[in-house]
């Protein structure tokens, strides 16, 4: 029996921070995973979260919500999953019956959360809102019919929080919290808003410069300047080299150490969190810097699994991370990189998909989209499997939760 992969798609609050998480199943290029039995298939995927990827590991502390049909719910297996963390979210529902009520009754009953999708909601179904506590409506490119603000007038008279599905764009996000939903699922939150007159502090200009001095090598004396002239950042590195992520034994006198041991690559690393985590109170609701974590890693890992000559490998990681440079900076991608004097190879692999770097950061944009059936011809010279991507996926998500439990 063929392996199952995991993904998973942020939802987020109104103010754009993680509130949960949807957890993707997804099927290789092969199709291995695919089985005729559901409630086998559900009892599978359960399996392998809590014993080979570790549910936590997997959604941190946020809300795990995991697609269901009416038939999985009859088995006592999902119960294995923790009542605080998961919430079940229903569709395929051809009928309402007592059965399925009483059902989600009991799971609520036991701690559990309830999330419904695809329904066509009218005051038929009213009593089954009882046991509901999320809703998802899709809106893209159905918020210009009426349609959508009546479901959405329908659903608020009831207890239940909605959730707006496909938000893509800028113009999604305005409608969708115009019209009150509460959460937000999509990637609207990476599309950059561009401003000429866009002002960046001074803060995050001396990080920008602490940035390309790591990317030119500059002597560590240079950096050690910056650092003296900001206590606050001295502080954060000193505090993130004795982290366990680093597992550094010997006692760090001095920030000149610290630099030497860190390294210029993994200093290129620590400053691009901070520039990503800057504008944020709780880094660990930050979609950005999650996506922007999981993408370097994913691109380390595919990297060394790839045709890749080794000179390639140590620009992965910033490759996946300045990938998303312009949403956090407001400014337009070719000009950010032009000030930092990037690496041509990297420059090409974020501009245009150039080269093995770009083709596989193409790869890892269209596994974020779910276009998994596009990704065999990307990948098709880059020694590189559909499998091999789903994995590093699994390994990002891994390495990201634990980096961000190291702040």
């Amino acid at each position: 029996m063929g392996e199952v992969f995991v993904g998973r798609q942020p939802i987020l609050n109104e103010k754009n921070e993680i509130f949960g998480y949807e957890l993707l199943f997804r099927d290789s290029e092969k199709n291995y995973a695919i089985i005729k039995d559901n409630i086998e298939a559900t009892a599978r995927v359960i399996l392998n979260l809590l014993v080979y990827m570790d549910f936590h590991k997997i959604i941190g502390s946020k809300k795990g919500f995991i697609n269901v049909n009416p038939d999985m719910l009859e088995g006592d297996f999902i119960e294995l999953l923790p009542p605080k963390y998961t919430v079940f979210e229903i569709s395929n529902i051809t009928k309402i019956d007592e059965y399925l009520i009483s059902t989600c009754k009991n799971l609520k009953d036991k701690g559990y959360e309830i999330a419904l999708d695809g329904l066509v909601y009218c005051d038929l179904i009213s009593p089954f809102f009882d046991y509901i506590d999320y809703v998802k409506v899709s809106i893209q490119g159905s918020y210009e019919e009426n349609d959508l603000s009546k479901t959405v007038k329908f659903l608020k008279k009831f207890d239940l929080k909605l959730i707006a599905q496909k938000v893509e764009t800028e113009e999604d996000y305005v409608v969708a919290k115009e019209l009150g939903f509460d959460y937000f699922q999509g990637f609207y939150f990476e599309e950059p808003e561009i401003y000429k007159d866009r002002q960046v502090s001074s803060f995050k200009l001396t990080l920008i410069k602490l940035l390309k001095s790591a990317i030119t090598h500059e002597d560590l004396s240079k950096i050690e300047d910056i650092f003296k002239g900001n206590p606050d950042l001295s502080y954060k590195l000193l505090k993130f080299i004795n982290s366990p992520f680093f597992y550094i034994r010997q006692n760090i006198k001095s920030i000149k150490q610290a630099l030497s041991l860190l390294g210029y690559q993994n200093l290129q690393k620590w400053v691009l969190l901070q520039i990503f985590s800057l504008d944020w109170t709780d880094i660990k609701s930050n979609p950005i810097l999650e996506r922007a974590v999981i993408r370097g890693r994913m691109l380390e890992v595919l990297i060394e699994k790839s045709k890749a000559p080794k000179e390639t490998h140590e620009k992965a990681f910033i490759t996946g991370m300045l990938s998303l440079m312009d949403t956090v900076l407001g400014k337009p991608m070719d000009e950010i990189l032009s000030e930092l004097k990037i690496d041509q190879e990297i420059k090409d692999a974020i501009l245009s998909c150039k080269g093995i770097l770009g083709a596989i950061l193409k790869a890892i944009i269209l596994l974020e989209k779910n276009e998994i059936k596009r990704i065999k011809a990307v990948i098709k010279n880059t020694g590189i499997g559909v499998e091999d991507v789903l994995t590093a996926e699994i390994e990002g998500i891994i390495f990201y939760e634990n980096l961000i439990n190291s702040y």
